[in-house]
């Protein structure tokens, strides 16, 4: 057992249980002791004496910690419920665990396919970096294993191991699956989820080689590992495919392995293995005539060599003889005696070899098991059960899979991540509330951490609902065209050329921007001077223009408001405020309204304005703009997956923010 100075001090601190330390459950319990400074008492149970047992086989030993793609990308290769990872993954994604574990000592690399290892190729690197995390503010029992968890009478939780009972306020399971059991993934966390009210999918084998109708022929190419080749799976006597990836496998015993195979068994889960049929194009890069003219000539040139010996140079050795018998013919038959016809079975051979497949293997063998708590059952932005206030459940326990490439690991981080920032910011912790002052001899009652987001096309009338919301809520208003006018006013005041972006981002480190509340508006100081109207002339505008189309300006600015919605209750408006800035907001709006409405609200502006134009070229300005911002590649103009939709083309501006009310009373159960 491990206990910091951090742990011996006030036992009145809040309570969490997190059983499991492999990788959700350390990353977890480093991130919430991080978040909260030591105001949680936190306590990790791991069954075995070593934390990371599954994680250090992972990679073969060199643990594909995750993928360097970007969060829109990510969900194409999670064939389980991706949507329910939307908030999660965008507010910690795969860039921000490299930049953890970099942060951690752990020097990283990124790989073909973008797989991203540690540059030591140590998967014990990556174990010893989150245990070290971990133990720096919690308690990690080692050799711990539990027996039952459940409710206690004053609505925490008690956690039984080694014959005792201990009291929790807040409990995370983070148990992992059904694979690998031998690293202590034996199924426990589902037992102790069917304990306290939930239910759990169908389990089943995700990530897992696949057994051969013809295992003889798999067995004549044991250890044999083609790279380079493109794997698809379609059901017997062709159809539509399931699965069809280049990359590389491994033949077995049984049947096939390696990461294509891997990833095509996620595509079989619930399908009958045995209808389908796995065609390996062993040569991609060549079309059928370059392969067919390729394959005449080598016949020609060895016509008097047995055809074995001339499949050589188009195959590894020990694939020849398999391959012609696949293919019908006879590995020693002489080149001169090959048919037309044959040739083209050949061909066809080299392009589609055929491999009836059988069953997956078992459970025990995959490398992530598919199933687990159903995704209704949770919040998707804390991970918290929607059916017990207080357990949050993260990790390979949630019915969330993906294919092979570091996805799997990155749900694993992204979920811990999101149960560290709720139970971090639950009442007890840091910042979480504010307390407010009753009268003497009321019962003070805590105000909640409110975060609302609103996006929305242009001319919907964004920002004057988000500043009366936050009249009314007495949220603070974050204004983003002023964080980017307070860059450029900075930049104006260094001498710096505001569209010289190498010199933008070198004075980035020098600039400090802080938020908060002012009387009518959001006050803003750079660099500890409060800047006012200072920011909103002509020529500031300009620079924050120009500043804008920065991305180090953008990322800065990202974290700013991020810091400051962590301390702070805010509404924020504009582009990926749903998606990428306040992920988590449990008030997510996409205001909307029809062009024509936008395009008359334009009008009668301009009109005041002096500036004549018509209500119909507006609307075809409105529609076209629309279009493009729907279809740009970065933050395209969409809802986010879990935003309310408001359509305000018929309501007054006091009508939509009462909508907006009605919405946070009900999600922030507001009386």
């Amino acid at each position: 057992m491990n206990m910091t100075s951090t742990q011996r001090t006030s036992e009145q601190r809040p309570s969490v249980a997190v059983i499991g330390a492999g990788a959700a459950g350390m990353l977890f319990a480093g991130a919430c002791a991080e978040l909260s400074r030591g105001r949680l008492r936190l306590t990790v149970y791991e069954k075995n004496r070593q934390p990371g047992r599954k994680l250090a086989i992972t990679g073969k030993g060199r643990c594909n910690l995750t993928n360097a793609c970007p969060p829109e990308e990510f969900f194409r290769h999670v064939p389980g419920n991706p949507r329910f990872l939307y908030s999660a993954v965008n507010a910690f994604p795969p860039s921000e665990t490299m930049a953890l574990f970099e942060r951690l000592g752990v020097p990283l690399e990124v790989q073909r396919g973008r797989r991203v290892f540690p540059k030591s190729e140590r998967a014990y690197d990556v174990v010893d970096a989150l245990r070290a995390y971990a133990e720096r503010g919690a308690e990690v029992r080692y050799s711990s294993p539990v027996s039952a968890v459940g409710r206690t009478e004053d609505g925490g939780f008690f956690v039984e191991s080694g014959g005792g009972r201990e009291r929790f306020d807040a409990l995370v399971l983070a148990c992992g699956g059904l694979s690998y059991p031998l690293t202590g993934s034996t199924g426990d966390g589902f037992r102790f989820a069917r304990a306290l009210g939930h239910t759990v999918t169908p389990l089943s084998p995700s990530l897992v080689p696949v057994e051969a109708r013809d295992r003889a022929l798999c067995a004549s190419m044991m250890g044999l590992t083609l790279k380079n080749v493109v794997l698809t799976v379609r059901p017997d006597g062709g159809g539509k495919p399931l699965f069809s990836e280049l990359g590389e496998m491994l033949f077995t015993h049984f049947g096939v392995s390696g990461p294509l195979v891997l990833s095509a068994s996620a595509a079989m889960r619930g399908r009958d293995v045995s209808s389908l049929t796995a065609e390996i194009d062993l040569k991609p890069a060549l079309d059928e005539k370059t392969l067919d003219a390729r394959l005449l000539s080598d016949l020609a040139a060895q016509q008097n060599r047995d055809l074995r010996n001339v499949l050589a140079g188009l195959l590894p050795a020990k694939m020849t003889e398999p391959f012609a018998r696949t293919a019908g013919l006879d590995p020693k038959k002489k080149a001169n005696a090959v048919t037309r016809g044959e040739r083209a079975r050949l061909l066809a051979c080299l392009k589609r070899f055929p491999l009836p497949l059988a069953r997956l293997r078992p459970i025990e063998e995959a490398t992530v098991t598919a199933g687990g708590v159903p995704v209704k059952e949770l919040d998707p932005r804390t991970m918290e059960s929607r059916l017990l206030p207080g357990l949050y459940i993260i990790g390979e326990m949630i019915d969330c899979d993906a294919c092979t490439g570091g996805y799997n690991l990155q749900i694993a981080f992204s979920t811990a991540q999101a149960a560290a920032r709720a139970v971090a910011a639950s009442p007890g912790a840091p910042d979480a509330a504010l307390l407010l002052k009753g009268k003497k001899g009321e019962k003070k009652t805590m105000k909640p951490h409110i975060l609302i987001a609103i996006d929305g096309p242009s001319g919907a009338g964004k920002s004057s609902l988000a500043k009366l919301v936050a009249k009314k809520l007495d949220l603070l208003y974050i204004d983003t065209g002023a964080l980017y006018r307070s860059v450029g006013y900075f930049m104006l005041r260094r001498g710096v050329d505001p569209s010289d972006a190498a010199a933008v981002t070198a004075l980035l480190p020098e600039l400090d921007i802080r938020l908060s509340a002012g009387k009518d508006a959001m006050r803003v100081t750079v660099c500890g001077e409060d800047v006012g109207d200072r920011i909103r002339t002509p020529e500031v505008s300009a620079a924050a223009s120009k500043v804008s189309a920065i991305p180090a300006v953008r990322a800065f600015l990202l974290e700013t408001q991020k810091e400051t919605a962590r301390k702070s209750s805010v509404i924020m408006d504009g582009r990926d405020i749903g998606t990428v800035i306040l992920p988590e907001a449990k008030t997510k709006i996409f205001l909307t309204a029809s062009p024509e409405a936008r395009a008359k609200r334009r009008w009668l502006q301009l009109k005041e304005q002096g500036v004549e134009t018509t209500v119909e070229e507006l609307i075809e300005q409105q529609k076209e703009r629309d279009r493009r911002d729907r279809e740009r590649e970065v933050a395209p103009a969409v809802p986010a997956p879990d935003a309310v939709v408001l359509d305000n083309s018929d309501l007054t501006l006091e009508e939509t923010a009462e909508e907006v009310l009605k919405l946070v009373r009900q999600n922030e159960s507001l009386a």
